[in-house]
């Protein structure tokens, strides 16, 4: 009798036992540096678990002669039908954000009070396309959870021969203009072309939800030996405060980085403001005259992506030069994967060295993201570049912080709840991330990304729920469920 009794008691205890253990398993909160699966009773927060490497993902897609898009595509329903393909592959690789041309040539890709419409849409410079394509851009690229960066370029007009240009649109006042025997440009030294850049830049941003502005390496025209620049007249006029006429360029185009920013900030502080300069300094700095060390350094530019267009050694001096350099911007690598070919020279003809350089520059923490020049290499994928491009990419990660301020971290999401396999939250996030942590208790993976806040569960496991702002900015760790 007292034995049975004591049997009862056993099987009480141990049932006891056993609900304690489930209840600390739901209910504890976060213990930085417990391992949640050898210790129920705890979770760890980000200082003590590797969350996946935020990065961004871009493409490049030019729309000056037509190299990228519409590549002879007319009228809406082949556009929209091109832009499509593109995204459907875009989604394929893992990339997150297009960087589409929509001003390559003082024209546009939206009705604009300064430009005319592009010439690419229809085939005839200023015909109206008949629709909003811009609006259509940005919506679809929205729609597929990506980024829409509008790229412009600053000055370019036309290009021509011997000094021969296509008619001038009558929009364009002719005195803001500079000939040379290749190209016809905005006049970097004049105010009025800083403020008329300035006033396109705010009416991109204003009529269009785009995430970001982003102008690439043509600044002051790379000429022939033999051809001045031609603008000791301008040096007389506003270059009294410089010794020397290559100071009073490199301050013009300083003046335009920095209108451009205060423009942004002044319109929609969101908007990203990046520029993806040569990448090679010694042309950017005496060729094209931007001083890309102390517009960094200033952090007159948000997100600086210069052209790495290397294998190897270049590559990884160049990287590190960049790194060094980058000031208060966050940093990028942008890749010319258009070089990758059967016949190519050098290390261009295997992915190999695009692993080694996206590799080197991925272990580099001021590294933030990776954009690819150009999309018709991305669809061609020759010798199996975006093959390699994909595999590199295949960790889902996040959008990472681009802010120009410290990062300010939302509030973490609470009352995290299971009903069946749907997880519920609270939060104030403008989205949220879900992760799961693996069976060490170590590292996570990114399970997706929602706006609501409740997330379908895929499969069994320990998850956990963080919150972000418009600007990416991530909160801390929710506590965690077990499923």
């Amino acid at each position: 009798m007292i034995s049975h009794i004591r049997r009862i008691l056993r099987f009480l205890l141990a049932g006891l036992l056993l609900v304690l253990v489930f209840a600390c398993e739901k209910e504890q909160p976060f213990k930085p540096g417990v391992n949640p699966i050898t210790d129920p009773g705890g979770t760890p927060d980000q200082s003590a678990i590797a969350l996946p490497k935020k990065e961004l993902r871009g493409a490049w897609m030019a729309t000056a002669w037509e190299i990228d898009y519409p590549q002879g595509a007319r009228g809406e329903a082949a556009q929209k039908e091109k832009y499509r393909q593109y995204l459907d592959l875009f989604e394929q690789i893992g990339i997150n954000a297009v960087f589409f041309q929509i001003r390559a040539m003082a024209d546009s890709y939206y009705e604009s009070l300064y430009e005319p419409w592009s010439k690419t849409i229809t085939g005839t410079p200023g015909q109206d396309p008949g629709y909003d394509i811009l609006k259509f851009l940005v919506d679809e690229t929205h729609a597929r959870g990506m980024q829409f960066h509008a790229w412009i370029n600053p000055y370019r007009i036309s290009t021509g021969s011997n000094g021969v240009f296509p008619e001038l649109d009558p929009r364009i006042p002719k005195e803001l203009t500079k000939d040379y025997r290749a190209i016809r440009i905005y006049n970097p030294a004049l105010p009025e072309v800083r403020d008329r850049i300035a006033a396109i830049v705010k009416e991109i941003i204003t009529k269009y939800h785009v995430d970001g502005l982003h102008m690439d390496d043509y600044f002051y025209p790379s000429l022939e030996s033999w051809e001045a620049m031609n603008d000791d007249e301008e040096y007389e006029k506003y270059g009294g405060a410089f010794s020397r006429i290559e100071d009073f360029r490199r301050d013009n185009i300083s003046k335009l980085v920095q209108i451009i920013q205060k423009t942004i900030i002044d319109t929609r502080p969101e908007v990203i403001f990046s520029i993806s300069p040569q990448g090679n300094y010694d042309n950017n700095y005496n060729t094209q005259y931007i001083d890309v060390a102390t517009c960094a350094k200033n952090g007159w530019i948000d997100v600086l992506i210069p052209q790495l267009y290397w294998t190897g050694t270049t590559f990884s001096s160049r990287l590190q030069w960049f790194t060094a350099n980058s000031g208060k911007s966050h940093l990028m690598v942008g890749y010319g994967i258009y070089r990758y070919a059967p016949d190519a020279s050098g290390d261009f003809g295997s992915t190999a060295s695009f692993n080694d350089c996206y590799n080197l520059a991925r272990s580099n923490n001021k590294v933030k993201g990776c954009l690819f020049y150009n999309s018709t290499a991305l669809a061609a994928n020759k010798i199996g570049i975006t093959d390699a491009i994909r595999a590199a990419l295949r960790v889902k990660v996040l959008m990472p912080y681009l802010g120009r301020t410290p990062e300010q971290k939302p509030g973490a999401p609470t009352d995290l709840n299971l009903s069946g396999s749907t997880l519920t939250w609270e939060g104030h996030g403008s989205y949220y991330a879900v992760y799961k942590l693996d069976i060490g208790g170590k590292r996570v993976s990114l399970s997706g990304t929602t706006r609501d806040m409740s997330y379908p569960l895929a499969s069994k496991g320990t998850y956990f729920v963080t919150a972000l702002d418009d600007f990416n900015a991530e909160s801390e760790l929710s506590e965690k469920v077990v499923y």
